[in-house]
């Protein structure tokens, strides 16, 4: 019996260290599910216009989850039910298309936003921030927005119509991401500086999506 007892211990112990040995690292869930925005806090639309501007310069502090829920939001969030199954989003997109995806570069991996369940979907494991961007505080800042627009999803007449209506919606989506940085007193910077066909094949996507902007985000120094 005592024999018994103490081979079931061994193995136990053992499973206890092979389990641990493959866990994920702290943070590095395959799905985040966030918070809802605090809409109490903050300044006024016209205090954060005015506090509103570019930062090259971040801090070594990470976000906390209810900044990196409310930076998403502020950015391609839902804030309204339409009916009928639709909902509007924080920032206009033409003829209501919403063909832009938000991608979360952090240190933890690569996220697809979705919008709907207000949640992150790990698409790549591990600190991938090095590929968000060819400046050096990219892969220092602790969040980079990268906005990638779906050609399939895209409305226009031509792809000349396409893509200045891309334009302009990322536009949008970018400037809200300002507005909330302001109000919020954290860093942000608006970046064309990205490689698109890099970014495709780290995000295992194919020529119908088109990285547009980078966003990068963090805490002052």
């Amino acid at each position: 019996m005592k024999r018994t007892m103490l081979s079931l211990s061994l193995t136990l112990a053992l499973a206890l260290v092979l389990a641990a040995a493959g866990a994920a690292p702290a943070g590095a869930e395959e799905t985040i599910k966030l918070a809802q925005p605090d809409f109490s806090k903050g300044m006024t639309v016209l205090s954060a216009l005015k506090a509103r501007k570019s930062d090259r310069i971040f801090g070594s502090g990470e976000l906390s989850r209810q900044q990196l829920s409310e930076v998403l939001w502020a950015a391609a969030g839902v804030n309204r039910e339409l009916g009928d199954g639709k909902v509007g989003r924080t920032a206009p997109t033409s003829h209501d298309d919403q063909s832009i995806d938000t991608y979360a570069f952090t240190k933890n991996g690569v996220y697809r936003y979705d919008p709907r369940a207000h949640e992150l979907i790990q698409v790549v494991a591990g600190d991938q921030r090095t590929k968000a961007g060819v400046q050096s505080y990219v892969a220092m800042a602790p969040l980079n927005l990268i906005f990638v627009a779906d050609l399939n999803r895209t409305t226009g007449d031509s792809d000349a119509g396409k893509k200045e209506a891309l334009y302009m919606n990322v536009g949008h989506m970018s400037e809200n991401v300002y507005i909330y940085a302001a109000s919020a007193g954290l860093h942000v910077i608006c970046r064309s500086s990205i490689e698109p066909d890099e970014l495709r094949t780290l995000l295992k996507l194919n020529d119908n999506y088109v990285p547009l902007l980078g966003v990068t985000v963090g805490l002052p120094q």
